[in-house]
């Protein structure tokens, strides 16, 4: 084996699904031989046999699976157990074949790639996502200034430092951590496959869905950095706006989550629980798409995987500012709006801008093709990945071990 990649995601959460695994099936395709160490949640569980096969499915496809379990509590002590599992697992994989480079998604993972590299002499690889100090503070799950963000923090500093390669999700986070690092720093966003999220025809869908005048689409959890709230406000006085709208909430959470909240605004919403494979179906039947993020300092370093699904169906996003490279992107490029403050006032500006925006007959195809030339999974981000391979590697040579 020449790579092993670690996530802190379950093999079928659908982050895993829609992120690492397409990318690790490229680089499998391009001649890497890889490893996949996953950390599974029991929501994710798959059973025993489905396990199995899923063995055999990722084998063929040269890619070994090694699902490791997630373990949720006590919250910190939890997380180090995690890492400490996934560097013997790591060093389990060493001693049997050589590894070249620990490739880790997110910061536990970097944490675990490395301490591994530092003990088998491999690169390490620091897939940085966005700084998770930052985004427990944001989220309400850490304390600014506690001593468990405070070590994140430094945690997260020796790990661009120590990193033979960094890759981050946006421009703007690049531009932060150029100094910090010292490799090269590659921006690879969160892809969307242009191939599956593609705008279905289908002139029964809005019926069968009971969805009537300008669809607005929301895909997604609430809680969090999600601003349920200020997208509902939002949608309420778009409707004075543009006219008559539909709410379509895809989501695994509860749905009367949503529905109650709606209700309480005289919207009209639907429901529904979506997989990956459902997912362009649904976007299909929407007008638009809504994607209310926290403004706040980590969210500079944020990729909405939403975003570029909604873009990849022709549909223009609804944004706040100050959200990863997105914000900038949808008024550079017109294929949405951004609110630049949360009040009616805000809402109402954000609302006329969509009502002329919706009008342009080139929105959706101009929607669609910058979904490719900026986010695509095949167009931008294997590429990206393959290349930053080859400057830590060297090309894939057939038939080595």
């Amino acid at each position: 084996m020449s790579v092993v990649y670690i996530t802190y995601w379950s093999l079928r959460d659908p982050l895993c699904l829609s992120q690492s695994l397409p990318v690790l099936r490229a680089l499998s395709r391009s001649g890497r031989q890889l490893t996949l160490i996953t950390f599974e949640q029991t929501q994710w569980a798959l059973p025993p046999k489905d396990q199995a096969s899923m063995h055999q499915l990722l084998a063929s496809e040269g890619i070994r699976w090694e699902p490791l379990r997630y373990h949720k509590r006590p919250r910190v002590l939890s997380t180090l157990f995690d890492i400490a599992l996934g560097v013997w697992r790591c060093l389990g994989l060493a001693r049997k074949g050589r590894v070249r480079l620990f490739h880790g998604r997110g910061t536990v993972p970097a944490a675990i790639a490395f301490i591994a590299s530092r003990l088998t002499g491999a690169r390490f690889l620091n897939d940085a996502d966005g700084p998770l100090s930052e985004e427990y503070v944001d989220a309400g799950i850490l304390r600014r200034e506690s001593l468990v963000h405070r070590v994140t923090r430094s945690a997260e500093a020796r790990l661009l430092r120590a990193a033979d390669g960094v890759a981050v999700l946006t421009e703007q986070r690049r531009v932060q951590v150029k100094g910090i690092a010292r490799s090269k720093v590659t921006v690879l966003p969160c892809a969307v496959d242009t191939q599956h999220f593609v705008p279905c025809v289908d002139a029964s869908a809005r019926t069968k869905l009971g969805l009537e005048g300008i669809v607005f689409v929301y895909a997604g959890k609430a809680g969090g950095w999600y601003l349920i709230d200020e997208m509902l406000d939002f949608a309420a006085v778009a409707g004075e706006v543009v006219g008559k709208i539909t709410l379509l909430i895809l989501t695994t959470q509860d749905p009367h989550v949503f529905s109650r909240a709606a209700t309480a605004r005289g919207l009209a919403c639907v429901v529904r629980g979506a997989d990956r494979e459902e997912m362009p179906r649904y976007l299909a039947a929407g007008d638009v798409g809504l994607s209310f993020v926290l403004p706040s300092p980590s969210k500079t370093a944020c990729s909405p995987v939403k975003n570029g699904e909604y873009l990849a169906c022709g549909l223009p996003i609804i944004t706040t500012a100050g959200i990863g490279d997105y914000s900038n992107l949808v008024a550079r490029t017109r294929v949405g709006v951004v609110v630049k403050s949360l009040d009616r006032a805000g809402y109402r500006k954000a609302a006329e801008e969509l009502g002329s925006l919706l009008t342009d007959p080139s929105l959706r195809s101009r929607c669609r093709a910058v979904a490719a030339s900026e986010v695509g999974l095949s167009e931008i981000v294997v590429p990206r990945y393959v290349g930053l391979y080859e400057d830590l590697l060297g090309p894939p040579v057939k038939g080595t071990v």
